[in-house]
Parts: structure tokens; sequence; C-alpha cells
């Protein structure tokens, strides 16, 4: 990472992480190739429009599907694939697992025992893994689906009118659906570091805008970084003292934050000029 002095703090300016998308597998039987793509769509696009990361060409990525039948399968993800994908230039590999795009008519029942359609609801199951390109392991994983899906097919609770005019476009409206899901899924797996500047009344002024990937209500953690000597070796011991959440993105490079905790402790260690370090938090509520 490179670093900039700024005000007297060392500030970090992240470089942008190389990864691939891979061509997703998927459950056989009725599911339709074309909604597989236009999900693998979505998270290509969640990592492209961050601007904090190379994505391979997309092309290059499918040329890694080698027989059409392994695609199929959630064994994909081998060594010769993560092999390829090193040769490519990526740091990782983003894989992912359709296990269900599925339609059905919505009807409910009335008191009366009136049975009506309620236009069509969809049910969409994707699992996403982060693969580490040098070591081949698979360093995080999560099933996402829409929020809605817990009730889909729970007739009763529906009311007439919520479902789709047709199949196709409830599972559109489903796929369109998860991208808050992957949004947060990308940020909480790569998280923005950015650094404080300066205090402006009771707001702070941070590095890192739009070029960063950074956005309004986002929450970040302030972490004092200490080294600790242990056997021998300085380990670095990462301490949290308090908590942000972007107020505003002002431009490319910096951002205003309110202090949500620990106003005290950050003011004092910033003016102390102790090491700090902000990262985006974890929690996949966060965004």
């Amino acid at each position: 990472m490179l670093l900039l002095a700024v005000t007297g703090m060392s500030v970090i300016a992240q470089e942008k992480i190389t990864v691939g998308v891979l061509p997703f597998t998927y459950v056989t039987g009725g599911t339709n190739l074309k909604d597989v793509a236009a999900i693998n769509e979505e998270v290509t696009k969640s990592f492209v429009k961050t601007n904090r990361f190379n994505v391979v060409d997309r092309s290059k990525m499918d040329a890694l599907k080698q027989e059409k039948e392994l695609q199929k399968t959630e064994d994909f993800m081998d060594g010769s694939v993560i092999e390829q994908g090193k040769s490519l230039g990526a740091e990782y590999l983003i894989g992912g697992h359709v296990s269900a795009v599925t339609a059905e008519m919505i009807t409910v029942t009335d008191a009366n025992g009136r049975t009506t359609q309620g236009g069509w609801k969809a049910r969409l199951s994707v699992t996403l893994k982060v693969i580490n390109v040098s070591t081949g392991e698979v360093i995080s994983s999560e099933t996402i689906e829409p929020r809605t899906a817990r009730n889909l097919f729970s007739a009763a609770k529906e009311a007439v009118g919520i479902g789709k005019n047709s199949k196709e476009e409830a599972i559109a409206d489903a796929i369109n659906g998860i991208q808050g899901q992957i949004n947060r899924f990308v940020l909480a797996n790569f998280p923005i570091t950015s650094s404080i500047v300066q205090f402006e009344g009771n707001k702070v002024l941070i590095t890192g805008g739009t070029e960063m990937g950074m956005r309004k209500d986002i929450i970040l953690v302030v972490y004092e970084i200490t080294q600790i000597e242990v056997g021998g070796k300085q380990l670095d011991r990462k301490k949290e003292i308090g908590r942000l959440k972007v107020a505003n993105v002002e431009d490319e490079n910096f951002s205003t934050c309110d202090i949500k905790s620990g106003e005290k402790e950050i003011k004092e260690r910033f003016n102390n000029k102790a090491n700090l370090v902000i990262l985006t938090e974890k929690n996949k509520k966060a965004v």
C-alpha cells in the first residue's frame, strides 16, 4: 500500500485489488442459464462500480469454464481453475453457486374462502465465495436471498396485486432485489481503508471519496494500531476506539463523518499522533 503524509498522519491510499468473477455454477434441472448469467453480471457490476478493483476481463474468465458440463456442479472450483486465475493476475476469485431460481403464481384466499391470483413471485438463492488465489483457500462464503424469500410462498400472508405480471418479471425483480446484499458482501470482504485528516466542528474529515467507493451512511470503525513484542517478534495490535458514520461524500478523495462513539478517545489519539486506521465495518448490516 502507498503511504501519504497528511497533517502529520500516515494516510493509507488503497491500491486496486485484482479480482476475477468466475462463471457461476448452478443446480441442474429447470434452471435458466440466462438467469444464472444475469446474477453473475450483477456480482461483477458490484465490483466494477466501486472503482476499487481491477476486474479481470469477462471473456478471459469465461475461458476457465473448461468443459461445459463442469459448470453445472459446485466442483467447478478446482486447483487448475485457481492456477489459471493466478496466470491472469487475479489476487482473488469470486465464485458463485445458484441453488434456486424459481417462480410461482401467488394465490390469496379471503375470509369467505374465495381464491384470487395475486401475480408471480420468485425465489432466488445464490452462494458467493471469495477465494484467495495465492493459497487456494475459500476465505469467505455467504448465501444471499431476496429479503422477501422468507414468506415467499405463504399465500395467506400475500396481498392481492403485489406479485409481478409474469414469471420472467418476477425473477428479474428478485435478481435486482439482491443487489444491496451483494454490495454489502463486497464491502464486508474488501473493506475500505482510510485515515482522519482533521476535525471540523462536530464532524471528522477523512480520506476516501467516490474514487474509493465511499457512500453515505457507511459505518466506519476507528482502530489504534500499536506494536507489541511477542517471542522476539513485533506484532501489530488493532484496538477499536470508536465509530464513525459517513455524512457526506465530498469528492473523489474526501468524506465527512459524524462521530457515533468514542469521540474523546479518537480526538485524544489523533492529537497525540497515534497510528489510527479506519476500516469499513465487517458487519454485513453496515450499509
